[in-house]
């Protein structure tokens, strides 16, 4: 059996995608899996086990309608839905094609998934999970972060360090990058580790503000690829941040994280808080304000993370290990 996973759009996205590799394994060992996505995520998927191939669909000449005919695909995933990636499969003759069920176009769809995220009544990881349950009719899988490590060895010069990263992708609410800065010197003065600031290109405005706020950080906004970020992400002692791509890139890689989340359901921790159980959250208020999160608190939950040890992700609010992981 050929199984296709199709998704092409952020970095957390794709990381929170990851767990279906290891739960269709776990019931099809021998399946031939197929992941479709953007050239970008490449230093993250390139190393996770599991996958039989990588088609990178913004790569020149890459005809999705083709490559899918080619690739003689049994059934094909889609955990975002985009309607000419599920019209390419209908094109191509996919017989099992399995998306939601809430898309104008959802009957491209043969199998369609019920279930409206922005409740968040699971976690990310969790729905994408589910779709191979609904699809193959199995229950209980396995929803795990497959390991991820960085191939090469960029660090920073000083160590121990720890990461700010006050930038996001605008799909949730930001900290403050002036509260970033207070609290990375903060921190910095307990504990003695030296702040780096990290940043895409495009974020250097927010990265600047941190760093004056924080003269003693060493910002490398803009300055390191995706593959040299891994590197960096791998070796810190703990990485705060707004919910982003890179928070969650920083849990896959085993380092401890401090996440900054609004209330609201469909941003919230509940679907999607860092997947590990070394990490800590803390909450804007009720209006989603993120300036309720105090420095102070960010410091203290930054050193607390810091000593927890690696764990599987429990859901906030339990007391017991998630039936799930």
């Amino acid at each position: 059996m050929t199984i296709a996973i199709v998704r092409t759009d952020r970095l957390g996205d794709m990381i929170l995608t990851l767990p279906m590799i290891g739960a269709i394994r776990s019931v099809l060992p021998d399946a031939r899996i197929l992941l479709y996505t953007r050239r970008y995520v490449e230093p993250i998927v390139r190393s996770v086990a599991g996958i039989d191939e990588i088609i990178y669909c913004d790569d020149a000449g890459v005809d999705l309608r083709r490559s899918f005919r080619e690739h003689h695909i049994d059934v094909i995933f889609f955990p975002r839905p985009r309607r000419s990636e599920a019209w390419a499969a209908v094109m191509a003759g996919i017989p099992r094609r399995v998306g939601s069920a809430y898309r104008w176009y959802s009957f491209l769809f043969t199998t369609r998934i019920r279930d409206h995220r922005s409740t968040a009544e699971r976690h990310e990881a969790e729905f994408n999970v589910r779709m191979i349950e609904a699809a193959l009719g199995l229950a209980a899988l396995p929803v795990a972060l497959p390991p991820i490590r960085p191939v090469t060895s960029t660090q920073v010069p000083e160590r121990p360090y720890f990461v700010v990263h006050p930038g996001s992708g605008g799909s949730a609410r930001d900290w403050a990058p002036e509260r970033f800065g207070e609290a990375a010197c903060e921190l910095a003065a307990q504990t003695g580790w030296t702040p780096v600031i990290t940043g895409i290109a495009s974020e250097h405005d927010v990265c600047d503000v941190v760093q004056r706020t924080c003269p003693s950080a060493i910002n490398l906004c803009g300055t390191r690829s995706l593959e040299e970020m891994m590197s960096v992400l791998a070796s810190a002692e703990v990485a705060i941040a707004n919910s982003t791509g890179v928070l969650h890139l920083a849990a896959a890689l085993g380092t401890a994280v401090v996440g900054l989340y609004p209330r609201t359901p469909a941003m919230s921790q509940y679907r999607w808080g860092p997947y590990t159980g070394r990490a800590v959250v803390l909450e804007s208020d009720a209006a989603d304000d993120m300036s309720a999160i105090d420095v102070s608190a960010v410091v203290n939950a930054a050193r607390r993370a810091h000593a927890l040890h690696p764990a599987p992700y429990q859901r906030p609010g339990t007391t017991a290990p998630s039936p799930r992981t």
